[in-house]
C-alpha cells in the first residue's frame, strides 16, 4: 500500500462501476474522514505512465472534499482495460449497497469487455455477483444488437472451450447452393462471351451487391453513433459528476436532445411522406401542435 497524490489518479477510464455518485455517501464519508477515520485504501491500476482508479469513488472524493491532497492505494501492474474489468466486480458485498441499475450497468459492461467476451453467462454473473439469469437476460439484449465485441468462443462452467458462431444455425442445404444448370442442347450454339457479359442477370447481381455493400456501410456506421453515444454519456457524466460542473454538462445534453430532435423530425417527415403506414410502424407520434 502507498500513498499517491490524488491529481495523479485518473477516474476517466470508463472504471465507475455506479449508476451515479451518492452525495450523501461522499457527505458522510468526508465527516468520519475529518474525524480520524481510517478508510480502506483505493484500488488502481498502474500501466507504467497512469494510475487508473478501479474502486473507490466515493472515498477520493470524500478525500478531495476533505482537502486531502493524497490517499492510500493498493496498487495493481495492469491496463485501463484490466482497471475495467476488475471495476465490474467490485462492491459485491462491502461499501454501499449497489442498486439494481448498478448492477445493470455492471452486467452490460462486462458482456461487452473484452474481458467477459469468451467467457460464459455463470462466469460473469459470477464475477460481477449477480444472477446468472440476469446476465443471460442482457447478453439476450445485447445479441439482438451491433457490437464490437463478439467472441465466436466461450468458456462452460467446466472450462472446456466451445464454438458458439453456429449455436440456433441450420447446416448449409442444398438450396443454399448454386442451382445446377440445365444440359445445354447439342443442337444449340454455346452463348458467346459478350452475350454472358451483358446479360440482366449479372447486372442485377452487381446492383444487389451494391445495396448490400450500402446497407453494411450504414450499419458500420450505426455502431459507431451507439458507440461515440455511449463515450459521450460516460464523460458527460463524469463533468457533472465527478467534476461538479453541472451547468455545462445540462447545457450540452439540452444542445444534443435538440439537434437529435432536429434530425429525427426530418427523417419522420420523409418517412410519413413515403408511406403514412410508416408512422404506425415507425412509431412516429402525430404532431397535433
Amino acid at each position: 500500500m502507498i500513498r499517491l497524490p490524488i491529481s495523479s489518479i485518473r477516474l476517466d477510464g470508463g472504471t465507475q462501476p455506479r449508476a451515479t455518485i451518492n452525495s450523501q455517501t461522499v457527505s458522510d464519508y468526508m465527516n468520519d474522514m475529518a474525524s480520524g477515520a481510517e478508510f480502506p485504501p483505493v484500488d488502481v491500476f498502474y500501466d507504467g505512465r497512469t494510475h487508473w482508479l478501479a474502486d473507490g469513488f466515493h472515498r477520493i472524493n470524500a478525500a478531495e472534499k476533505a482537502g486531502r491532497d493524497d490517499i492510500a492505494c493498493e496498487v495493481h501492474q495492469g491496463t485501463q482495460q484490466d482497471a475495467q474489468w476488475y471495476s465490474f466486480g467490485v462492491n459485491k458485498g462491502n461499501g454501499l449497497r449497489r442498486t439494481n441499475h448498478d448492477k445493470q450497468r455492471a452486467v452490460k459492461s462486462a458482456l461487452q469487455h473484452p474481458g467477459g467476451a469468451g467467457l460464459s453467462d455463470g462466469q460473469i454473473a459470477v464475477h460481477v455477483g449477480v444472477s446468472d439469469q440476469m446476465v443471460r437476460n442482457y447478453r439476450r439484449q445485447i445479441d439482438a444488437t451491433p457490437k464490437v465485441l463478439k467472441s465466436t468462443k466461450r468458456k462452460g462452467r467446466d472450462g472446456r472451450t466451445i464454438n458458439v458462431a453456429k449455436i440456433g444455425k441450420t447446416p448449409e442445404t442444398a438450396q443454399d447452393a448454386a442451382p445446377p444448370q440445365p444440359p445445354q442442347n447439342a443442337g444449340t450454339p454455346p452463348a458467346r462471351d459478350t452475350d454472358l457479359d451483358n446479360s440482366p442477370p449479372v447486372r442485377r447481381a452487381s446492383v444487389r451487391t451494391t445495396r448490400s455493400q450500402k446497407i453494411d456501410r450504414i450499419a458500420r456506421l450505426t455502431l459507431s453513433l451507439i458507440e461515440a453515444t455511449k463515450h459521450l454519456a460516460h464523460l458527460v457524466g463524469w463533468l457533472g459528476e465527478i467534476a461538479g460542473e453541472f451547468d455545462q454538462a445540462e447545457l450540452l445534453l439540452s444542445n444534443i436532445n435538440d439537434a437529435v430532435a432536429t434530425v429525427s423530425a426530418e427523417i419522420e417527415r420523409k418517412a410519413v411522406a413515403a408511406d403514412p403506414l410508416n408512422a404506425s410502424r415507425l412509431g412516429i407520434k402525430e404532431n397535433k401542435s
